[in-house]
């Protein structure tokens, strides 16, 4: 567990990973030189598996989760990691590590969580993650397909590709370092509920004069990702498809978008019948949202007859009337 001044919910988060089911681990909290009270509430428990190692000076959360990992990786079958804001469900190790036991071939594994600003609530309904090695491989390219805090990994899978967070990287770390190792071993999310993860409007990503930085570190990471499926996308063009929303989208829209469905038609038809059916088909149409979504924020008049004749003729992933369902939503 990374911590950087983080001590209004700094015990929920501990108290949740000391009440596990499965006790038999060890924990270590490294403090990023926090200037709350995070020390204070750490030396109020007494639990020997708590280890507390604070940073002389503030190194960020990469450098900090690295120097977690040259520690631990020698010692331990498995790391698991955990947010200082976020809260583990009783099960959850139990649960991920006879998954990890059970599925060998498996190197990291994440769980299903609800996302909340209320950590005490819990919603009627929630967004799922991708539980299949195949899809979150495909997923990868539009979302980083884990919660950070839900992460188990196998150390020696770590260790012998000498994987780590990427320190140039300061605010989706994780997403990068899991579409390298997507490309190294098998991935997985459970279908199971066992986390619940606590939106900051300061946390790392979402402050807001972090936004476009962090928008622009998803794009290098996505351009990086799309050229393991022998697709060229730079990062402007990842960031123009994917984010933005200037006036300057309408310059040479035709080509853009033909060369985005050229994009999706090729890791479609390469990667598309590794899925399940229904994985197959829920792809297929996230893939025609992506396309509306670009044709959007462009502005170009959504009921121009050139755009949907190119889209209705070019389009090869999905059947017709859910194409036209999928750009009219």
């Amino acid at each position: 567990m990374p911590t950087y001044n983080c001590a209004q919910y700094l015990q929920e988060s501990i108290d949740s990973i000391l009440n596990q089911t499965y006790s038999d681990f060890d924990f270590y909290v490294y403090d990023d030189c926090s200037t709350d009270a995070t020390s204070q509430i750490i030396s109020n428990y007494t639990d020997k598996r708590i280890f507390y190692i604070k940073n002389a000076e503030n190194r960020g959360i990469a450098k900090t989760l690295n120097l977690g990992l040259e520690t631990l990786l020698p010692h331990y079958e498995y790391i698991a990691r955990m947010d200082a804001d976020d809260w583990s469900f009783p099960e959850r190790f139990e649960k991920q590590l006879d998954f990890m036991d059970k599925n060998t071939e498996i190197v990291m594994s994440g769980t299903q969580g609800y996302w909340l600003k209320n950590i005490g609530q819990y919603p009627v309904s929630a967004w799922e993650y991708s539980i299949n090695n195949e899809y979150i491989k495909v997923a990868l390219l539009f979302s980083a397909s884990f919660g950070h805090s839900s992460v188990v990994f196998r150390s020696a899978f770590f260790k012998h590709n000498n994987l780590r967070y990427s320190q140039e990287i300061k605010t989706c770390e994780d997403w990068d370092l899991w579409t390298r190792v997507s490309q190294l071993g098998k991935i997985a999310n459970l279908s199971q509920f066992l986390m619940k993860y606590r939106i900051v409007s300061t946390s790392n990503h979402r402050a807001p004069e972090k936004i476009k930085t962090h928008l622009e570190e998803r794009s290098l990471i996505i351009s990086n990702y799309w050229q393991s499926f022998n697709i060229e996308m730079s990062p402007a063009q990842v960031y123009e498809y994917y984010y933005d929303t200037e006036n300057n989208m309408r310059q040479h829209f035709y080509s853009k978008l033909e060369t985005l469905i050229d994009s999706f038609n090729a890791l479609f038809l390469k990667h598309g019948n590794n899925l399940e059916d229904r994985e197959r088909k829920q792809f297929g149409y996230m893939l025609a949202r992506r396309i509306a979504d670009f044709w959007k924020r462009s502005g170009v008049a959504r009921y121009n007859p050139s755009v949907w004749w190119m889209i209705l003729a070019k389009v090869k992933f999905i059947n017709i009337i859910k194409l036209i369902k999928s750009q009219l939503k």
